[in-house]
């Protein structure tokens, strides 16, 4: 009971820290939550205050250039009286002072020119930013009701939390009293284990002291039958000789009686006492003896138990592992020889006797090469160990679909060939998503689409099927 007891407060503080751990990444999760999302307030009222500012700028530029417009249309008008009225060098002067307006005003109108790409890039951003402005407030709204989730579990798990907490009190007190029962029941074996050892000492030495008590009682009972016979002949004897009567006793037969029961009486008086609840007493704590011995077999029995199902769990663990490990190295193998045409790759255990104390380790050898280990391989190579590992767990545990992003960027055209190949061969049992930027693998695909930029977003289409494209 102590044991379960033990086991129950050990799950149960596990229980205490999971629940602890859970409420302190929700926590965690909720403030980089609510970070990002102030992050992304003061971004959009940012560009919100520039483009408010940009509008400012591009309106009073608007007035500059009508200014402009007004002053040189009354330079215009100037001019045209003064080629009449004044002389050539006053109308010179007009037109210089025009072209400093007409550049004045190109100059301008490039400025706003400028300033409307600007304004037409901001707005552009600002188009941009509104889906994710909306989509941040839609994952905020779902942020909130997460919260407000979460709170409501961090407040249940804080209840569940009180009530472990409150029971794992119960159970400490009951396992504080049963340490005390177990204790008192200790002492109280320990005290009837040494009344049981007195008892018996006594019983051996009343044994010891009785048996001659008891030989001489036999030899006297022997020698009084022997008396009593012998008085019973002796009477007979006297019947027959015509004595009705026994004869009278002298006073040295009387006196030598007396000598023998005073000496009976002495014997007797030394054994003393005798308990006459010992034989009753000694079975109770045989009892007691008896159901702690069944106890402790018992206890053994079930510790023995549990002992052989652990050897049975880790021995199934081992063979577990063992066979999968089997059948990964042997696909493994198989694979990369497929994909290098005849090269061997295998996998080694650090410690084979112990697999789960020690490290795994691939060992790679393409043809015409020394054998290395992967950490010491090329990338391309690395590459192909990779998708040939992957492809060897497929055979233990199949997953609906793959996804892998330029697999063979580090491969020639050969082995890139033989790796489309075999994910093509493997396609019957799962779908594969391939990213590639080669012909050769995109030339298998059962079906292809292309990804392209457009205005800043991302635009998808269909090409040719794999008839179209050649290696």
């Amino acid at each position: 009971e102590i044991v379960k007891l033990r086991e129950d407060r050990v799950s149960t503080s596990k229980t205490r820290e999971a629940l602890t751990r859970d409420v302190e990444m929700a926590q965690r999760s909720l403030e980089r939550t609510r970070l990002s999302l102030q992050q992304t307030k003061k971004r959009i009222d940012s560009l919100q205050n520039s483009m408010q500012r940009e509008q400012e700028l591009l309106e009073e530029i608007a007035q500059k250039q009508g200014e402009i417009k007004r002053r040189l249309s009354m330079r215009e008008e100037e001019l045209a009286k003064l080629k009449i009225e004044q002389r050539r060098t006053a109308i010179m002067a007009m037109e210089r002072e025009r072209d400093q307006a007409v550049a004045e005003a190109e100059a301008l109108l490039r400025e706003k020119l400028a300033l409307d790409s600007k304004v037409a890039s901001t707005q552009s951003t600002l188009d941009t930013l509104k889906p994710g402005y909306d989509q941040v407030r839609i994952q905020l709204r779902a942020l909130e009701t997460e919260i407000r989730r979460e709170e409501s579990r961090v407040e249940v798990a804080n209840k569940k939390s009180e009530e472990l907490r409150q029971e794992m009190s119960k159970l400490t007190e009951e396992k504080a009293r049963l340490v005390d029962a177990l204790a008192s029941v200790g002492q109280e074996r320990t005290k009837y284990e040494d009344r049981f050892s007195e008892i018996e000492k006594s019983l051996s030495q009343l044994i010891d002291r009785m048996d001659p008590l008891n030989s001489n009682v036999s030899e006297l009972k022997a020698g009084l039958r022997e008396l009593e016979t012998q008085l019973t002949m002796l009477t007979a004897q006297l019947r027959n000789l015509g004595f009705e009567k026994p004869l009278e006793t002298t006073p040295e037969a009387i006196e030598d009686a007396t000598k023998i029961k005073s000496g009976l009486e002495k014997e007797l008086a030394e054994i003393g006492l005798v308990n006459q609840l010992a034989v009753q007493h000694y079975e109770e704590i045989k009892d007691g003896y008896k159901h702690l011995s069944v106890r402790i077999g018992d206890l053994e029995r079930e510790k023995l138990a549990i002992l052989d199902f652990m050897n049975e769990l880790e021995k199934r663990k081992l063979d577990t592992f063992m066979g999968a490990f089997t059948k990964v190295n042997d696909t493994f193998h198989q694979i990369f020889s497929d994909i290098t045409n005849g090269g061997n790759g295998r996998m080694a255990l650090d410690s084979p006797d112990n697999p789960f104390e020690g490290g795994l380790d691939v060992f790679l050898q393409f043809p015409g090469k020394t054998e290395l280990t992967i950490g010491a391989a090329s990338g391309g190579e690395k590459s192909v160990s990779t998708v040939c590992y992957l492809l060897a767990l497929q055979q233990i545990h199949p997953m609906p679909f793959y996804i892998m992003d330029e697999i063979d960027a580090h491969l020639d055209v050969l082995n890139a060939k033989r790796l489309a190949t075999l994910v093509k061969s493997k396609s019957t049992d799962s779908q594969f998503v391939v990213i590639s930027l080669k012909d050769t693998t995109i030339s298998r695909a059962d079906r292809v689409f292309g990804v392209y930029i457009d205005q800043g977003q991302s635009q998808v289409i269909s090409l040719p099927n794999k008839s179209g494209v050649k290696d």
